[in-house]
């Protein structure tokens, strides 16, 4: 039986997560853990656990590996080079024998993972679902929003900030989601700042870092091959690139009855309440149709505390009445959330490469309007599931709306039985991860001598000016 690492940015039980990637994961993890030895290592913020303890317990079905880690860093430095965490990993490592690691995501991590693995002789698969591995090649050449840059700096730590929060802490009891590191730091909103604070070398250092673990990852597993070839191709080469579309749990039996909807039409959407999401476009074209004299309710799933500051301004934009805010959705839920609409809207600004939720959705027989150029777009072009906005615009949005809701006939179209949707399901999913872990151990030769020299000598330059 293989054994396995999976190393996690969060728990895979946490809401606090973009693209309900979490609720991918925890389900992947079931239906591995029937036929591998897995442990599951993630980190959890917490101002009261000692930090980088380990925590491991053995629960019935895999084993989950736990560390503690402060809410924000003293250093930018420490969210891509961080030794303690290093130290941490490098335990967990020493009494287990893996067959194979693979790294979900490397936020609140170390990028020293992939070479310390080498270094004992493990593959290593790495995750390539978000942007920030290569957030210095990506992110601040505006692809997270036209016409702007990204500078993820604003959750290192300052005697400001720490001052405030010692502040807070008295009246207020400790509230720590993790939402605004694992996703608020993304967004352009929270990174209006002209100046970091950070010197250019400390970004030169963390692209060498993102470079090297190109080089000590065996594979890279995407969701869109679309998106690597718009992104990734001359970051990661081809013969490392792998693909596999996101499953989920096909029930038994399909929800086919015939139906037809009494009254207006309900639309939803579920992500994250940021600029990038096109969250504010929706609001304004459900204010337009308001304003028309339709009565379409708009029913919002997405985190409101952690991003009370976007929120609050978000909320005061609402004029039509039938736009409602009901908070994250629990995994879980997921399916029970999307029953309470009748079409999923996504009309994200960035690249989407995710098609968890949209394959739920499809399954649960929901119509969607999606935003163009991302693999949620092809997904919902070759099934002939809903509407591709050609821009993200409260007018084409609002239009969007009314074709759903004058033309039936098309809105059944798009809600039609199952028989023909092609999605894999998340055993699949399983059973393809199982192969290439298979095959990447048994071509696993010795690690390139160079690579480790070059490591080891980094490090001594690294002590030395220490």
């Amino acid at each position: 039986m293989l054994s396995l690492l999976f190393v996690l940015d969060s728990s895979p039980q946490s809401g606090a997560n973009p693209a309900f990637f979490n609720s991918f994961i925890e389900q992947l993890i079931d239906c591995m853990a029937k036929n591998v030895a897995l442990t599951v290592f993630y980190p959890e913020f917490s101002d009261r656990e000692e930090n980088f303890s380990l925590s491991i317990t053995q629960l019935p079905s895999y084993r989950r590996a736990v560390t503690y880690i402060p809410t924000h860093f003293d250093s930018f430095s420490e969210t891509y080079l961080n030794e303690k965490m290093d130290d941490v990993f490098n335990f967990i490592l020493k009494d287990d024998h893996f067959d194979a690691i693979h790294i979900w995501s490397l936020k609140n991590h170390s990028f020293n993972y992939p070479a310390i693995a080498k270094e004992r002789g493990i593959p290593v698969v790495c995750t390539i679902g978000d942007g920030f591995l290569f957030s210095n090649s990506l992110f601040e050449k505006g692809i997270a929003e036209e016409n702007g840059t990204v500078r993820i700096s604003n959750f290192v730590n300052s005697s400001v900030t720490s001052f405030v929060k010692r502040l807070v802490s008295v009246f207020k009891p400790e509230r720590c989601s993790g939402w605004f590191e694992n996703v608020g730091r993304y967004s352009r909103y929270y990174n209006r700042v002209s100046e970091s604070g950070i010197e250019p070398s400390v970004f030169e250092e963390r692209a060498g870092m993102a470079d090297e673990v190109v080089s000590f990852c065996d594979r890279f597993l995407f969701f869109s091959e679309l998106e690597y070839n718009f992104f990734y191709r001359p970051l990661i080469p081809e013969s490392k690139a792998v693909f596999m579309e996101q499953g989920f749990l096909k029930e038994l039996d399909f929800w086919n009855r015939p139906f037809e909807i009494e009254g207006a039409v309900k639309f939803c959407f579920m992500s994250e309440i940021l600029p990038e999401e096109g969250i504010l476009e929706l609001v304004e074209a459900f204010n337009i149709l308001y304003g028309e004299g339709c009565l379409n309710e708009l029913h919002i799933y997405g985190e409101t505390h952690d991003n009370s500051s976007y929120f609050n301004r978000l909320k005061q934009r609402v004029r039509n009445p039938h736009v409602f805010f009901h908070g994250p959705v629990q995994g879980g839920r997921l399916n029970a959330a999307l029953n309470t609409a009748d079409v999923l809207i996504i009309p994200a600004k960035y690249f989407r490469n995710d098609t968890f939720l949209v394959n739920n959705a499809i399954a649960e027989r929901k119509a969607l309007i999606v935003s163009d150029k991302n693999a949620i777009a092809e997904k919902v072009r070759r099934s002939g599931r809903g509407l591709i906005l050609g821009e993200v615009a409260p007018r084409a949005i609002a239009d969007a709306v009314k074709e759903l809701e004058s033309n039936r006939k098309r809105l059944y179209y798009f809600m039609r039985i199952t028989d023909d949707f092609k999605a894999p399901d998340i055993n699949e999913n399983a059973g393809f991860l199982i192969s290439l872990y298979t095959e990447t151990a048994r071509k696993n030769g010795e690690t390139d001598p160079l690579l480790l020299a070059k490591r080891l000598n980094r490090k001594r330059k690294e002590r030395q000016r220490g």
